[in-house]
C-alpha cells in the first residue's frame, strides 16, 4: 500500500466544506485567532524601531489568552479527531469521547511539543524530523485511548517509511495556506484543514502499518 498525499490533501478540503460540524468548528477556530490577533495588534504599541512600549500587564493578559487559546483549540482538535476517525457518529457521542480523552490529549500535546522543541533547540533538522514523527501522537491519544507515552510510540511506529510522504503533504498544505494568507483573516479559517488532515493521515498510515505487519508474518 502507498501513502496517497494528494488524496488526503483533497479530502481535507472536501470535509471542511461538506461536514457541518467541521465547518462550524473551523469558524469558531478562526474567530478565536482573529480576536487574539486583533487584540495583540492594538495592545502592543511600537512607536518606533528603536523602542518598544509593552505594558507588563498587557503581556500578562496576552499570556493568559495564549494558554486559554491552547486549551480551547486543543479541545476542538479532539472533537475533530473523533469525528473524522468515525469513532462516534452522533454529536453527543463525539463530545463525550472528546471530553473523556481531553486530559490525555493535553498531556500528549504538551509532551510532544517539549520533545520537538528540544530537537529544534539542539539543531533545526532533528526538530523537523521529530515533528513529522510525533505529529500524530495526539490523534492516537484520542481515537485509540492511548497514554501519552504509548501515543508517541504509536506515532513513531506508523510513520516509519512514510516520513518523506508526510513532509511533502504538509509542504503542500503550507504553500496553499501561504497563498491564502494574503486574504485578511480568511487564512485562519482555511488553516483548519491541517487539523482535519491529522486523523486522515493517521488512518492512512495505520492501515499501511497493519498491512505491512501482515506481510511480514
Amino acid at each position: 500500500m502507498v501513502f496517497d498525499a494528494i488524496a488526503i490533501f483533497k479530502k481535507s478540503f472536501i470535509l471542511l466544506f461538506t461536514d457541518p460540524l467541521l465547518f462550524a468548528l473551523a469558524i469558531i477556530y478562526a474567530v478565536i485567532y482573529i480576536v487574539f490577533a486583533v487584540y495583540s495588534y492594538y495592545s502592543i504599541k511600537i512607536p518606533n524601531i528603536s523602542s518598544v512600549n509593552i505594558n507588563p500587564i498587557t503581556v500578562y493578559y496576552l499570556l493568559i489568552y495564549i494558554v486559554l487559546i491552547f486549551l480551547v483549540t486543543t479541545f476542538i482538535s479532539g472533537i475533530v479527531f473523533v469525528r473524522v476517525a468515525g469513532k462516534k457518529k452522533n454529536f453527543h457521542g463525539i463530545i463525550t469521547k472528546a471530553v473523556k480523552r481531553y486530559p490525555a490529549l493535553l498531556a500528549t500535546s504538551f509532551l510532544t511539543s517539549i520533545i520537538i522543541a528540544l530537537g529544534l533547540i539542539a539543531f533545526i533538522i532533528p526538530g523537523i524530523y521529530l515533528t513529522f514523527k510525533l505529529i500524530l501522537s495526539p490523534v492516537s491519544a484520542v481515537v485509540e485511548d492511548k497514554s501519552p507515552v504509548d501515543a508517541i510510540k504509536r506515532s513513531w511506529n506508523i510513520t516509519f517509511g512514510n516520513w518523506w510522504y508526510m513532509f511533502a503533504l504538509f509542504v503542500l498544505f503550507f504553500i496553499v495556506l501561504l497563498i491564502i494568507s494574503f486574504l485578511p483573516y480568511v487564512s485562519y479559517f482555511f488553516s483548519f484543514v491541517l487539523v482535519i488532515s491529522y486523523p486522515l493521515v493517521f488512518i492512512a498510515l495505520s492501515t499501511i502499518h497493519k498491512a505491512n505487519k501482515k506481510k511480514a508474518i
